[in-house]
């Protein structure tokens, strides 16, 4: 359990990490996402992706860390995305952590509501460090 002091909101936040074979740019995560083009929601998706990777910019939330390595990792995600870091860095891939907060638009917001993995051969993202 989490006990937090000070200001407190209603309001929640998922924590992700993404490491990736190409640079992350909201074409290339909306596609790792799943999202068609010939979708209803793809402009959801677009958005939810264009936010995502304007997000990693900003670190993860309720965590102090001044680099991305695999400490600071195993930490926060666990030791399967510690190991998956470890791994893939190796072989030039590139990590990026940031968060998602239900203030945000509503795919945004159902995506911090759940915890979730997304592991294929050349793109990792891990969203379990999620705080109601």
């Amino acid at each position: 359990m989490k006990i937090r002091d000070g200001f407190v909101t209603n309001s929640s936040s998922t924590n992700f990490m993404i490491i990736c074979k190409e640079k992350l740019t909201p074409e290339y995560l909306s596609k790792k996402l799943g999202f068609k083009s010939n979708s209803f929601i793809r402009s959801l998706g677009d958005d939810l992706s264009f936010q995502i990777v304007s997000g990693t910019g900003r670190g993860v939330r309720w965590f102090e860390i001044d680099e991305i390595n695999y400490d600071n990792i195993l930490k926060i995600f666990g030791k399967k995305s510690a190991e998956k870091y470890h791994k893939l860095t190796k072989k030039g891939f590139h990590t990026y952590v940031g968060y998602t907060s239900s203030d945000d638009d509503c795919l945004s917001s159902f995506m911090t509501m759940d915890c979730f993995i997304i592991d294929d051969n050349d793109f990792y993202m891990d969203g379990k460090n999620c705080a109601w």
